[in-house]
């Protein structure tokens, strides 16, 4: 019994120690200090600090070695300094301009999707640009307009063909490939 009372007490203090090691090292192991910035960016964006966002995202952008989080990051990058900037009252810095198509993808992801229908509409960008055209297509679609989403991808299949591929595949396209009358537009017969 002596040996058993032994082995007992001996027992949990090795099971306690344990995780606590291999905890520590899978935090080593597994942190991503871009993957933190970004979410501290993120925290911050949806705190409205817009300074910090700036700061954290372009750590993420720096630190990262995977394309998809500098690319997500330059994103919320590019919002969080126009929001910095229209919050202090200026421009964004020359190299800071804001891309409007970024712009508007960004409204559209946050549901604001009468606002990225204006910006894609301004200055009649959804009859020059092919990816605005795309854009106020898809939206339309979401928003259920047949009428006008057809219209509008038409538009964007003009000015590159490219967009009947992308059309064929997109989620928020999907009922418009259902409608027998508009097979070809996707390139179905």
């Amino acid at each position: 019994m002596a040996k058993a009372a032994k082995k007992t007490p001996a027992k949990p203090e090795s099971k306690a120690a344990a995780p606590a090691k291999g905890a520590k090292a899978a935090q080593s192991a597994g942190a991503d200090p871009a993957l933190d910035a970004l979410a501290q960016g993120l925290a911050a964006l949806q705190a409205k600090d817009w300074a910090k966002a700036v700061e954290r995202f372009e750590e993420a952008v720096r630190e990262s070695d995977r394309p998809e989080v500098r690319d997500r990051a330059r994103q919320y990058l590019t919002a969080s300094r126009q929001k910095a900037a229209e919050g202090e009252g200026e421009k964004p810095a020359k190299g800071a301009e804001v891309d409007p198509y970024l712009l508007a993808v960004y409204e559209k992801n946050r549901g604001n999707l009468k606002e990225a229908l204006e910006i894609s509409r301004k200055g009649g960008r959804d009859q020059k640009d092919e990816r605005f055209a795309y854009l106020a297509a898809s939206l339309h679609a979401i928003e259920g307009r047949w009428d006008e989403a057809t219209q509008a991808l038409n538009k964007a299949i003009e000015l590159s063909p490219k967009n009947r591929i992308h059309a064929f595949h997109d989620p928020d396209l999907a009922d418009l490939r259902k409608n027998r009358d508009l097979r070809p537009l996707f390139g179905l017969s």
